[in-house]
């Protein structure tokens, strides 16, 4: 689990899309759950929130390094519309090495 906060290093693909699915499946049922939870409070979900964007921003870096691309490019995830396509491209990008 150290890894997914690491941002040295490099992450295949497989890694990379575990990391993408996992944290969009813990943030739907997390909010949903912590939403139900009675006296549920606003820093826990920021709590939430922010070790989520950790473990994709950590993941998504040492993918960029694995395929050979800057890693200047996950500044591409904090524009709309723009992140999902190139969520997709990152994940589908083949490794350095591999060519």
């Amino acid at each position: 689990m150290k890894k997914y906060f690491n941002f040295n290093g490099v992450a295949k693909r497989q890694e990379y899309w575990a990391v993408h699915i996992i944290a969009v499946l813990t943030m739907t049922i997390g909010f949903i759950i912590l939403s139900s939870i009675a006296g549920f409070s606003s820093l826990v979900a920021l709590a939430f929130f922010i070790a989520t964007l950790w473990a994709i921003l950590a993941t998504t870096a040492r993918r960029l390094r694995d395929a050979g691309l800057s890693t200047w490019w996950i500044l591409a995830l904090f524009v709309p519309y723009v992140a999902f396509v190139a969520q997709i491209v990152f994940g589908c990008v083949g490794s350095k090495k591999a060519e």
